[in-house]
């Protein structure tokens, strides 16, 4: 069966799935957006992105995607692109089969009238026979398609994905001082002003530094109230500069209250670093509990209290960073993707 599917955008990970899978697999893709809020050193290699089209052009490209082939995926389900291929197979005799990659939790909007807007669209799409959800996940993110109707043998994972060799180490040494990372957008969800307040209640007269990696509207007011010899505020830092951070820490730390997924986790877990997270970040279920490999939380008191069981127990350390570092090698991670999309092709295949 020909596949072709629409990326959001070319975020670095993107082009490394690109490289690694589609490429290989021969399947057919193109871009919505041609800017990433991701960092990208997107080289240019040949691609069409929809948002430097022409309206009318954007219609013929939709249209010949339709015609010429068997699966559509898509990795949103809220753009008019999304939406024109839907209603088109709705009203259409020959029917193709639509996908909806997501990364999405279920999350259930205080907002009322949010709420039953979204109700409402969501069941329309994902109750319809011929739409499909790819869950980046398998518990929660597979739950939001449930929720809205979508039976189960509509619904398989695709697992969210990096490059997990880019952060291999052969064997992993604990750099002195002791040194816990943050990678991430400065926000106020990700919650790095608590992070680093748990730090210096717990670490101050200890050998130990935090490392903040990451850019964003706090930065300038949390180096302003946060900046000590011992908490490093790097600001923006990318490719093997980024990978040697990864490589040179302790311990990786992410008290997100908000994240659909979080890739730096993968990353992290890939390098050999056991994790402290937040229970609401989207990898919990899948690179967490039950994987030993790190500790999930409810809130900052916790997560300072894990902090200092990693700091003054190295044997656990060791253990989770060894647990980490094999279940990216031999589970999670692009054999897994592939097995995943063959599955999913194959049964639409029968």
């Amino acid at each position: 069966m020909k596949v072709f599917s629409f990326f959001t955008e070319p975020a670095s990970y993107t082009l490394d799935l690109i490289d690694n899978v589609y490429d290989a697999m021969s399947i057919d893709y193109c871009f919505l957006n041609s800017h990433s809020k991701a960092y990208t050193n997107f080289n240019g290699k040949k691609n069409i992105f929809m948002d430097k089209m022409k309206i009318i052009d954007r219609i013929k490209h939709l249209l010949y995607v339709r015609e010429k082939h068997d699966i559509i995926i898509f990795n949103s389900y809220d753009t008019l692109s999304f939406f024109f291929i839907l209603l088109i197979n709705v009203f259409s005799i020959t029917k193709k089969y639509i996908a909806i990659e997501s990364d999405t939790q279920l999350l259930i909007s205080k907002n009322y009238f949010k709420r039953m807007l979204k109700y409402f669209y969501l069941s329309f799409v994902f109750q319809n026979n011929y739409v499909f959800g790819l869950a980046g996940g398998n518990y929660s993110h597979k739950d939001l398609f449930r929720y809205y109707g979508m039976k189960e043998d509509r619904i398989f994972l695709m697992p969210m994905m990096v490059d997990n060799s880019k952060f291999y180490v052969e064997k992993k040494k604990f750099p002195k001082p002791f040194t816990f990372l943050f990678v991430g957008r400065l926000l106020d969800t990700k919650n790095v002003d608590k992070l680093c307040q748990q730090f210096i209640s717990h670490f101050s007269t200890k050998n130990a530094k935090m490392i903040i990696v990451g850019d964003g509207d706090n930065l300038e007011n949390y180096k302003k109230n946060y900046s000590k010899k011992n908490i490093v505020f790097m600001g923006s830092v990318y490719n093997e500069e980024l990978i040697k951070i990864y490589n040179n820490a302790s311990v990786f730390t992410f008290p997100s209250s908000l994240d659909a997924w979080g890739l730096v986790v993968n990353e992290a877990l890939s390098a050999g670093l056991p994790v402290i997270v937040r229970k609401e970040v989207g990898a919990c279920s899948d690179l967490i509990e039950g994987k030993e490999t790190g500790f999930i939380v409810d809130d900052m008191h916790d997560f300072g209290q894990m902090m200092l069981t990693l700091f003054n127990n190295s044997e656990l350390l060791n253990n989770y960073s060894e647990n980490a570092s094999d279940l990216m090698k031999n589970n999670w991670n692009y054999n897994l993707y592939k097995q995943c999309m063959l599955k999913f092709i194959n049964t639409l295949s029968k």
